[in-house]
């Protein structure tokens, strides 16, 4: 049901405000484009990229899971990693008040779910997997880090 879902990027649900899909800090270049006639985020040259909710952040206290699709063409065999890092910015709910929390996940072709060339991998990870993210009420930040550099991305949202 929609009210169990906050939803930054989909066709299923009301998306929430996203300040910045690829921050003036990261590497990466993002374009909106269409599969198959379902919109996607693709990005290229993805080193690292900063998605930005900070003018109204998540309060995502309530939610239990992380929802993400990913889809690249690039070689997925080991080295080749996934990073899904959450920040929350604390209850003053600015970035660098001292009360910051982050934690991220590194996923590869031995981690479940495991990284695949050319077919869509689905993450719904637990909340409580991301260990050092003690709050979860401003949420202001979704880093992903990646080799492979091209990665389509969908379906971005938290839900319980």
């Amino acid at each position: 049901p929609a009210a169990d879902v906050i939803s930054l990027f989909s066709n299923a649900y009301s998306n929430v405000p996203v300040d910045k899909w690829s921050a003036d800090w990261d590497d990466a270049d993002v374009t909106d484009v269409q599969v198959s006639g379902d919109d996607v985020k693709l990005y290229t040259n993805l080193v690292f990229a900063g998605i930005e909710f900070t003018s109204q952040t998540i309060d995502a206290t309530d939610m239990t899971n992380f929802f993400m699709d990913i889809w690249t063409p690039d070689p997925t065999a080991l080295p080749a990693i996934f990073k899904i890092k959450l920040v929350d910015f604390g209850a003053d709910g600015v970035f660098g008040g001292g009360d910051d929390v982050e934690h991220e996940l590194t996923f590869d072709a031995n981690s479940t779910p495991s990284l695949k060339t050319g077919s869509w991998v689905r993450f719904d990870i637990p909340l409580s997997d991301f260990t050092g993210l003690t709050t979860k009420a401003h949420l202001a930040q979704l880093i992903l880090v990646a080799d492979p550099n091209t990665v389509y991305v969908d379906n971005i949202l938290f839900h319980k």
